[in-house]
């Protein structure tokens, strides 16, 4: 277990690795934030949630904390004892970004202005040559999301279409639906606002911290809402590795990543912010940069990896202490 920081006599490195969503905010906000409270240097490694679980677990990358979109990928290091928790932060809705000086611009900020119903957004994004930008299913969970949304959306607003298929090609045959609309994660919103696309999937962060023109999706189709889960659990997606991946609430979630080997692993002193980078982000002020980087607040919530990794057991005591002052709860 680390010591408090204010108790610290050397400082550390917390070496982050976060979502490719989270890119600009923990570049220029979060780090910088948390190395002036703490006295820790922060080092970022931004990727696709799905990539970096990858790389953790194959030890191409050995990061202390990582920050994931969705619990799945923080779940998949738990059989290789890589982890032992995961902590619920926020929320993370989803929304249709676009470009303001594309071709489709007009009829877009009609859509987002409510001069326009929300359904013509669809046969917008069905119109011939509009381009759309999203990221890879198999590598990051936006892209899941952006299919399931369409999906919701045909049965959700009675549409007389499945815009999964003539918005994104998804297919029996293509089940990911169009390669040419895919790019990585940290490309994607720096393409749309290049004029690469005239719109693509964004989460409401993105858009709030790159100043993105965006629609906002309605709770029923934004993954963004507790009570609407049930409604969000009606669609799934059977990615390539075999592996289901069911509605659900998008959600910013942590842990402590934890050595492949003793031996390798961090010294005491970058350890010891590792600890502290996670106790900060359940703070008060870490949860306050959160609100305004844009995610909705939920009280946090701690998920043990087996019935014996307890909240009591798993979290160093500055983790713990900082997690109960957040009115943290635990789920099974």
């Amino acid at each position: 277990m680390s010591t408090p920081a204010s108790a610290k006599t050397a400082h550390g490195t917390a070496s982050v690795a976060y979502a490719g969503s989270l890119e600009l905010w923990a570049a220029t906000d979060l780090g910088p934030k948390f190395e002036a409270a703490t006295g820790d240097s922060f080092q970022g490694r931004a990727a696709g949630s799905s990539t970096l679980a990858s790389e953790i677990l194959a030890n191409e990358i050995s990061p202390g904390v990582f920050m994931s979109v969705g619990k799945k990928n923080i779940k998949r290091l738990w059989p290789a004892k890589r982890s032992k928790f995961v902590i619920q932060l926020a929320t993370d809705p989803l929304v249709v970004a676009y470009n303001p000086n594309g071709r489709f611009a007009k009829q877009f900020n009609a859509i987002a202005d409510h001069k326009a119903s929300f359904s013509s957004l669809f046969t917008l994004m069905s119109s011939p040559g509009i381009r759309i930008g999203r990221t890879d299913p198999n590598a990051d969970p936006q892209g899941v999301y952006f299919i399931l949304m369409m999906e919701l959306a045909q049965s959700t607003l009675h549409l007389s279409y499945d815009p999964a298929t003539t918005v994104l090609g998804v297919t029996k045959s293509t089940p990911f639906g169009l390669p040419a609309q895919m790019v990585d994660e940290d490309s994607l919103i720096t393409d749309l606002q290049a004029g690469e696309f005239d719109a693509s999937s964004a989460y409401l962060t993105q858009a709030i911290q790159y100043h993105l023109h965006y629609i906002a999706l309605p709770p029923s189709l934004n993954f963004g809402v507790s009570s609407e889960a049930a409604h969000y659990s009606k669609v799934s997606i059977r990615l390539t590795d075999g592996t289901v991946d069911q509605g659900d609430l998008i959600t910013l979630n942590i842990t402590l990543v934890l050595p492949a080997n003793a031996k390798s692993g961090p010294s005491m002193a970058n350890q010891a912010a590792d600890d502290a980078f996670v106790a900060w982000m359940l703070s008060s002020a870490g949860r306050a940069q959160l609100n305004r980087g844009g995610y909705p607040l939920t009280h946090p919530v701690y998920i043990g990896a087996t019935s014996a990794d307890t909240a009591a057991k798993t979290l160093p005591s500055d983790v713990l202490s900082a997690f109960r002052s957040a009115g943290g709860t635990t789920s099974s």
